[in-house]
């Protein structure tokens, strides 16, 4: 961000369209299952389709949980400014989860801490959501609420502000330059330092058909450009992924078949930049948050650049 402060330093955070990273922290799965009580139908098929074929269940969890290559430092390194980073309680620690547990959400904030010391004029997205545990409680939450902010404190931007107080230069100058959503209001009413989870305007195709992602996202880029005003408050994303069915996984075992996430979304990715180009040389903007899966493997940034340098 920093060889483009002489294009958006003046822009406000909601005028500019920041890449970011779906499932931001699945670059390494364990082999623990994520703990999560309300259960998940496309986990369940693929505990079946383990069992059936008698082969150990990590071997059909692994290549459909993995999303990402590098780690948050390597994938803010390669330019990600938004990190979609999930979080589930193992009884011990908040760990990172897709399917199965990952690493420590305090390795990961770590990373990104790293990062933020080591590049002092750039700006970053973290949304913390999707909360599991067996049997989770206020104050497991408020564990996790006290480790972001411990770790992050020094560069929090308040969200007693709204995103038209500064500019981005001035979000920089002030060293408040880093907005963290928490996907519970109740354990952050009195933490100023963390924005709720509305501030994220979500949407995705569930769908593991490249078609239907292309026309599903056309009118979400649509209805982003009939917007008479942008809120100052909260930010729209645009997900440029695929997801998998239970039939992409059952069918995952037929020769020639896609057999893992990975397959799946270099799909999708060779299409992002075509799609992208449509709207951009009429002027409009896709949104303000663009997030994908194995984002080094896209040109992700060649759109990014093109959307602010038009």
């Amino acid at each position: 961000m920093k060889q483009l402060l002489p294009e958006i330093g003046n822009l406000h955070l909601y005028d500019i369209t920041l890449p970011g990273t779906h499932d931001a922290a699945s670059f390494v799965i364990t082999s623990a299952l994520s703990p999560d009580p309300a259960g998940d139908p496309l986990l369940d098929d693929i505990i079946k389709l383990a069992e059936l074929l008698g082969i150990p269940v990590q071997d059909v969890i692994i290549p459909w949980a993995e999303s990402q290559n590098r780690t948050l430092y390597e994938q803010a390194e390669d330019g990600m400014r938004y990190f979609d980073l999930r979080a589930a309680f193992n009884g011990t620690h908040w760990c990172s989860y897709h399917f199965d547990l990952g690493l420590p959400i305090l390795d990961h904030l770590k990373g990104l801490q790293l990062f933020l010391q080591n590049y002092p004029s750039e700006i970053l997205i973290i949304e913390v959501s999707h909360f599991a545990a067996t049997n989770l409680t206020q104050n497991d939450l408020v564990i996790l609420r006290d480790l972001i902010i411990d770790l992050l404190s020094p560069w929090l931007f308040p969200r007693s502000k709204t995103f038209a107080d500064m500019t981005i230069a001035e979000m920089i100058a002030a060293n408040q330059r880093v907005i963290v959503t928490f996907s519970d209001d109740e354990t952050i009413e009195n933490f100023d330092q963390l924005w709720p989870a509305s501030t994220m305007i979500n949407s995705y195709a569930d769908s593991d058909k490249v078609d239907h992602m292309i026309a599903y996202n056309q009118q979400q880029v649509q209805h982003f450009n009939t917007l008479s005003s942008l809120p100052n408050n909260v930010l729209y994303k645009l997900s440029w992924t695929l997801t998998p069915q239970t039939s992409t996984i059952l069918d995952s075992w037929k020769p020639g078949a896609i057999k893992s996430l990975k397959e799946l979304a270099q799909i999708g990715n060779t299409k992002l930049s075509p799609f992208a180009r449509q709207y951009q040389t009429k002027g409009w903007r896709l949104c303000q948050i663009l997030l994908i899966d194995f984002q080094e493997l896209t040109d992700i940034m060649g759109v990014i650049f093109r959307s602010i340098l038009k």
